[in-house]
């Protein structure tokens, strides 16, 4: 039995280390964001990209050794890890709980700091907007021509219309 607690202790660690390295990537995005630095982010979300496939692999993995402690154990089901550990002799109990308990705490950081990025992308994204707008705004008669072809006097013109 010790050899799948093992198992699930190092799945459960490298899923944390990975969840780590997410979330030092998520505050470097969060100063790429602040500095509107788009080339980096786009080499920030690959990196991310590769992470979040690992954690993938590393949870088919779990889920298998979970499996097998079940088998081991003869039980039917579990609802999760936590209920997992409740189940077995306390050295493995409490080595199972402390790495999921350490992984969580490090999901739960790496969510709040993707929910703060997401904001500031949303609030950077908004400016642009209002900017583009405030550069491509006339007035409502703009681009018109009276009798005479010439632009009435009075209205407004963009900035891409403008002289300088």
């Amino acid at each position: 039995m010790s050899k799948s607690v093992d198992q699930l202790v190092q799945t459960l660690d490298k899923e944390a280390e990975i969840y780590s390295e997410l979330l030092t990537l998520s505050k470097q995005k969060r100063e790429a964001i602040k500095n509107q630095n788009i080339d980096q982010l786009e080499v920030m979300v690959g990196q991310e990209q590769g992470l979040v496939v690992s954690l993938f692999k590393l949870e088919e993995i779990r889920e298998k050794v979970v499996d097998k402690i079940m088998r081991d154990e003869k039980l039917d089901f579990v609802e999760n890890v936590t209920q997992l550990a409740q189940l077995l002799k306390s050295d493995d109990r409490n080595r199972i709980l402390k790495s999921k308990d350490q992984l969580l705490v490090l999901v739960k950081n790496v969510n709040d700091e993707t929910r703060f990025n997401q904001r500031l992308l949303e609030e950077k994204l908004a400016l642009v907007n209002i900017n583009i707008d405030l550069l491509t705004q006339s007035g409502i008669d703009a681009g018109t021509y009276g009798k005479k072809a010439n632009t009435e006097e009075g209205e407004r013109r963009n900035l891409f219309d403008a002289r300088v």
